[in-house]
């Protein structure tokens, strides 16, 4: 048994991308992850233009009376050309006429007979947008394996790209085990409990399906887990010691190997994970909170590496709000919060792996060392917001 950090580690040299990609268009790309580098196509910006609107001139003449030869709009693809003691005025984007190396702002013009007066000049150069100064043609756009966001978007839709590759949406299909649970929507007497781990679990996912309770039988399990439409399947509970043989038995008999049982770690101890081809299983524990963290550190890890998307550091540097004693020989689990870059553990990190207040009230989440069996308050920690 290791702890989480060498799990997540092995995992990264277990876990292989799909590769299988589709086409889709740039309104639905949002949250998809690229299955190729990108190379910019042209320029940026492709030709020399004005970055707001005011007067073209050349900065040799900036203590002259300019004669004013036109307005030049964007999108006018017109040559334009300035002679001695000569001006353009010229909108936003619109291309610069020769000879013209700056801009005055609209804001700032004199005009005496019919002529522009420069009061004040600017710096040479200023409001000058040039021919690739933000990208050059061929130079690398995004990286394969980026996750998009909007800003991404507009720099694909800047070189024209429409219908990009993107790795298909990872399928996570998502159980909860037991039978003394009781959905949400359904009558729950004071013997049951209402299923808290499901939904919480399926929000997690941008893409996810929920597929109901598994009972605690052999068949139901073996059933459930033997659902190939799906690369990873995630079930609550049933995985513990004595809940653990359904899960167990099934998972062998359907030819699934373990890549790890259970973690050095609290709460997170029983979580496993199953491989068999291509598809996976994430056992994680019945205890609300448990599942939720477990599912939060292993189960979209997972997902990132089935899709190869780039690993993005969520961790923050925080320092120790206060002296903390844990058990060392394995990672804790430490929910709270910030306060001016103090983290500040919630109610001392003294709960329970069922109970869901700490989650609702904790938005940050300390992983303890193994080999540490003390924090002190003012160390310098990492946390990851959750």
């Amino acid at each position: 048994m290791k702890n989480i950090f060498e799990t997540l580690k092995d995992l990264e040299k277990q876990i292989s991308s799909l590769n299988e990609f589709e086409l889709v268009s740039l309104e639905n790309a949002r949250g998809r992850v690229l299955a190729r580098d990108f190379y910019a196509r042209k320029n940026l910006p492709s030709f020399d233009n004005a970055a707001l609107d005011g007067y073209a001139f050349n900065y040799a003449d900036k203590n002259e009376a300019l004669s004013i030869k036109g307005t030049i709009f964007a999108g006018d693809k017109n040559p334009y050309t300035l002679g001695e003691k000569e001006c353009y005025k010229i909108m936003t984007g619109a291309k610069m006429p020769q000879n013209a190396d700056t801009i005055l702002m609209l804001e700032d013009e004199c005009i005496e007979e019919n002529k522009l007066i420069i009061k004040k000049a600017p710096k040479q150069h200023n409001a000058y947008r040039y021919k690739g100064e933000e990208l050059s043609q061929n130079e690398l756009l995004l990286k394969q394996g980026t996750k998009l966001n909007a800003k991404h978007i507009a720099l694909l839709a800047s070189q024209g790209f429409y219908k990009i590759e993107v790795i298909r949406k990872i399928r996570v299909g998502i159980f909860s085990s037991g039978d003394e649970l009781k959905e949400p929507w359904q009558e729950c007497d004071e013997e049951s409990i209402y299923n808290a781990n499901a939904l919480p679990l399926l929000c997690m996912f941008e893409e996810a399906c929920y597929l109901g309770i598994i009972k605690d039988d052999f068949l139901n399990t073996k059933e459930a887990l033997q659902n190939t439409n799906f690369d990873l399947l995630i079930t609550s509970g049933g995985a513990s010691v004595g809940e653990a043989d359904f899960m167990e038995r099934a998972l062998d008999e359907l030819g699934f190997h373990p890549l790890f049982k259970g973690l050095k770690a609290r709460p997170a101890r029983p979580t496993k994970l199953y491989q068999k081809g291509k598809n996976l299983v994430l056992i994680l524990p019945g205890n609300p909170m448990a599942a939720y963290l477990s599912c939060f550190i292993f189960g979209k890890k997972l997902v990132k590496l089935l899709s190869g998307a780039l690993e993005n550091s969520s961790l923050l540097y925080a320092k120790m709000g206060m002296d903390l004693k844990i058990k060392s020989g394995r990672n804790n689990l430490i929910l709270g919060n910030l306060e001016k870059d103090i983290f500040i553990p919630f109610n001392e990190n003294k709960f329970g792996s069922g109970m869901i207040l700490p989650l609702v009230k904790s938005e940050f989440l300390l992983i303890s060392d193994e080999n540490i069996s003390e924090l002190k308050k003012d160390e310098l920690i990492k946390i990851l917001k959750i």
